[in-house]
């Protein structure tokens, strides 16, 4: 029979020990903007600790996202740091990406360039690979040292990636060698965001006067 594991919001007592009072006394109060901090901390750190994330300047403070703006200026102030933030987690994820024992199969594009076939492993909660991402290719064994940047040109049915290689010379071609994957990250959208609320803050012809307005 199916149980519950909770009961007045706590975890039933032979699942989680029931803390002694000496220690209860110790506990201090967490915020949950500090849990998630410390969740993140602990991707690059593991042993971090809520003293680390405590320091200043380690959680940054952002202010809210607003109905009306008073001018240009506070739109850019307000999301500009939430631009910059994106973007710095963006780049986390796509270089957390990396996998490494690929193997390879390769081929002739119709422009003459070698196309990089292999099946890139994937978990749910990764990004999701498309045509026009850009990889780089690396065999870095103790006997050979070779990479290059390519473009994903397909995506077969059976999940196979096909990736144009920028660099044919030199190839390895050897079926039993074992790559490394990476994505390489590019900050164009964000940089384009950026200089959008640039301009709208300094001309606020850039955008159509109602727009600018109801903002």
């Amino acid at each position: 029979n199916w149980q519950p594991l909770i009961d007045e919001r706590s975890f039933l007592s032979w699942l989680v020990k029931v803390p002694e009072d000496s220690l209860q006394l110790k506990a201090r109060p967490i915020q949950a903007q500090q849990i998630n901090r410390l969740e993140e901390v602990w991707k690059e750190n593991p042993n971090a600790t809520l003293e680390d994330v405590n320091k200043p300047g380690v959680i940054q403070t952002l202010q809210r996202v607003l109905l009306i703006y008073q001018d240009a200026s506070e739109y850019r102030e307000i999301f500009e740091p939430l631009i910059k933030l994106e973007s710095e987690y963006d780049k986390k994820v796509k270089e957390a990406q990396t996998k490494s024992g690929i193997s390879v199969r390769w081929d002739w594009s119709l422009n003459k360039r070698r196309i990089a076939y292999f099946v890139f492993p994937k978990e749910d909660n990764e990004v999701r690979l498309v045509p026009g991402d850009e990889l780089l290719l690396k065999l870095m064994s103790e006997t050979k040292k070779w990479q290059s940047r390519g473009h994903i040109i397909k995506i077969t049915n059976n999940e196979e990636v096909g990736l144009e290689i920028k660099k044919s010379q030199n190839v390895p071609l050897d079926p039993t060698d074992k790559f490394i994957v990476e994505f390489v990250w590019k900050s164009t959208s964000f940089d384009r965001m950026l200089r959008g609320l640039k301009v709208f803050d300094h001309d606020k012809f850039s955008v159509a006067g109602y727009l600018y307005h109801r903002v």
